[in-house]
């Protein structure tokens, strides 16, 4: 097991160094949900303090989303037993997203009112940082689904300036795949909260780690190739942009304009 906290204690800290993550005095709040990923990232964060040179403030925020407060109250008592500084914001969320009026889409709707109910309360808090533990295997789904839902090539980035740098999401576990969190997990005894949300496991990214799962299965190699790829674009080899629905690509009349208007001589 000293080999998987070396490999975990390693790509975090190439992960934090490579992306500028943290700096020193940063105030950081740790978005937790009671999942593997936040759980074992606050742990981490915490960890990581007793190891470096430079020092930084951890807060750990959590939004309840109304289903029931069992989570919150256990998340609670977990956060006191281990000294962690901790907000908990008692929403409902979940349950306005879940309502009559909402039935097509209650997962954008209950993440849209997380995510400004918590960049609301970092702000108040005073924390310069928001830290997801969103992990290599997420940014990987998040890429194909935005390809075949979303129709363009886009994932999640380790880290992202918000309201013009006032606040900047970053994402620590970012070379940290799922099946290596988990396993970290277990091997620390992190308390893991399952969710009590009625749409959990039954939506597009449920479906696509199904089938990342099996090509996973398959080789081994392909969440690593696939992660790298997303840096590692030919836009040479791939097919310029079809026009907008609607919308006429430029005549040969065009061109010759556009040539004209950008110092290029028309043939």
């Amino acid at each position: 097991m000293a080999s998987l906290d070396r490999e975990i204690r390693r790509l975090l800290g190439k992960a934090i160094n490579h992306y500028g993550l943290i700096q020193e005095g940063d105030r950081i709040a740790v978005a937790v949900s009671g999942g593997k990923d936040s759980m074992l990232l606050l742990w981490l964060l915490r960890e990581r303090l007793r190891r470096i040179p430079i020092d930084y403030e951890l807060i750990a925020v959590h939004i309840d989303s109304g289903f029931d407060s069992v989570g919150a109250d256990q998340l609670e008592s977990y956060f006191i037993r281990e000294g962690f500084r901790y907000e908990i914001l008692r929403t409902d969320f979940g349950v306005r997203a879940h309502g009559p009026e909402n039935r097509e889409n209650p997962c954008f709707l209950c993440a849209r009112l997380r995510r400004a109910a918590l960049f609301t309360k970092a702000r108040e808090l005073g924390c310069g940082k928001i830290a997801f533990g969103h992990n290599q295997d997420d940014m990987i789904e998040t890429f194909f689904i935005n390809i075949c839902y979303g129709a363009q090539v886009a994932s999640m980035v380790p880290k992202q300036e918000f309201f013009g740098g006032a606040v900047t999401v970053i994402r620590p576990l970012s070379l940290i795949s799922a099946p290596t969190i988990t396993r970290m997990c277990k091997r620390l005894d992190i308390p893991v909260l399952p969710s009590n949300c009625p749409s959990a496991g039954r939506n597009s990214r449920s479906e696509m780690r199904l089938m990342l799962d099996d090509l996973y299965r398959k080789n081994p190699k392909v969440r690593g190739n696939i992660f790298h790829a997303m840096s590692n674009v030919n836009l040479e080899y791939l097919p310029p942009g079809l026009p907008a629905r609607g919308k006429r690509g430029p005549s040969e009349g065009d061109a010759k304009e556009i040539k004209l208007t950008t110092g290029q001589q028309p043939d």
